[in-house]
């Protein structure tokens, strides 16, 4: 087996140090990595966090941060271990209305639940403002029965039905109701959650944010643009639970690194074989050269960079980043390096421009060129995920 480089504290340092001066006091990053070599990871932490009070917050391993549209990958794991078939081809056909388990609208009933967890299903790309599969007047909370109900009332239109990528939480939030069961209670899906993936694995600070809110640091959103360049946020969305399985989890660092070390492969369980169909193409359908995967996008190599499996998430005053090397086997064959950053800010750059390569996205893939024992670019505008605000959760507020 290769040894790979276990990056320093200095390493991280040497990499974050720049962005802690201009920004505001409660500015957190937090961390991690790992490799075949160190199999159990590495966790770092830089700045300082505080409550929505201003207090003093700790930043260690057990800091809560919103990891947004990371939920998804989330979901997805869920699908293939619960409902998807040998085939893949399964559709909605069987949850929509009047006979099906779920009040679905029938014209949603050729999209194939490949294409819910791929970004391809032709559902609307709702990460934008004004978006159009949202009743004019919400309901709060936003529950799943809610959002069933207007979608059977006033189904979107589908634009390249299983053939076109446009990124839709839709398609998640609709897999969150299906997971949940003809139930429909939002508990059986959180339950399911933390029954499957966060128990086994031992994530045990996990929660959904529609609960103790006030354990998350503030959030701040940047705008170089104008002068001072922050402004602080309130955090969460606890009265939109509909979509939950597109962007609800609330995790700590340790979570984030056992989450990583499972789509490594460097943890085993009974999940294990899921990985396989999560970091496989699962359409032909692209999104530039980023190929589609089961809640993962995945980018080939360019120059010394390898493929790698990743995903972002962002909320208001929140942003993440996870990614990995690809394996030739995953699930079987643990994946080369692999790192996520988690930052209570959104917007912030490397180089302090509204249009500049992203900070998280940026140092994750720093830290796997590090493992790798690769030099560091100057220019971060050629990694994979640096094409800012296209994962965007956008919630009323």
């Amino acid at each position: 087996m290769p040894e790979f480089y276990e990056p320093s504290r200095s390493d991280l340092l040497n990499l974050v140090r720049l962005y802690f001066k201009t920004q505001p006091k409660g500015l957190g990053i937090a961390a991690g990595c790992a490799s075949p070599s160190f199999p159990e990871g590495r966790m770092f932490f830089f700045g300082n966090v505080q409550n929505q009070f201003g207090q003093d917050l700790a930043l260690d391993p057990h800091t809560p941060f919103e990891i947004a549209s990371v939920s998804k990958t989330f979901t997805s794991t869920l699908y293939v271990d619960a409902l998807r078939s040998l085939s893949g081809d399964d559709t909605l056909a069987i949850y929509t209305a009047p006979s099906g388990l779920l009040p679905i609208s029938p014209k949603l009933g050729k999209i194939t639940l490949d294409s819910l967890m791929s970004y391809s299903s032709g559902l609307p790309a709702d990460n934008l403002p004004g978006p159009t599969d949202l009743p004019p007047f919400l309901p709060q909370p936003y529950s799943q029965m809610a959002m069933l109900n207007y979608l059977n009332a006033a189904p979107p239109a589908l634009v390249g039905l299983n053939e076109q990528y446009l990124y839709s939480n839709l398609g998640f939030a609709l897999m969150g109701a299906i997971l949940s069961g003809d139930s429909l209670e939002l508990r059986s899906f959180t339950d399911l959650v933390a029954e499957t993936l966060f128990q086994p694995l031992g994530m045990k600070s996990c929660f959904f944010d529609w609960a103790s809110l006030e354990r998350l640091p503030q959030g701040f959103n940047y705008d170089y643009s104008v002068k001072p360049n922050f402004s602080a946020v309130t955090p969460g969305w606890p009265l939109f639970p509909a979509y939950f399985g597109a962007g609800g989890i609330v995790a700590s660092a340790a979570d984030m690194l056992q989450w990583l070390l499972f789509n490594m492969g460097l943890i085993s369980n009974d999940l294990s074989p899921t990985l396989a169909a999560t970091q496989s193409a699962a359409t032909t359908v692209k999104w530039g050269d980023q190929s589609l995967g089961l809640g993962w996008f995945l980018s080939p190599a360019a120059g010394n960079f390898p493929a790698t499996v990743w995903k972002d998430g962002d909320l208001d005053g929140f942003r993440s980043y996870i990614a990995f090397t690809a394996s030739n086997q995953p699930g079987v064959t643990a994946a080369n390096a692999g790192a996520f950053v988690m930052i209570n800010a959104l917007g912030v750059t490397v180089d302090q421009t509204n249009s500049g390569p992203d900070l998280a996205v940026a140092l994750t893939n720093d830290i796997i060129n590090l493992i790798l024992g690769q030099s560091i670019p100057e220019d971060k505008s050629s990694y994979p995920g640096t094409l800012r605000g296209r994962s965007r959760l956008v919630t009323p507020r």
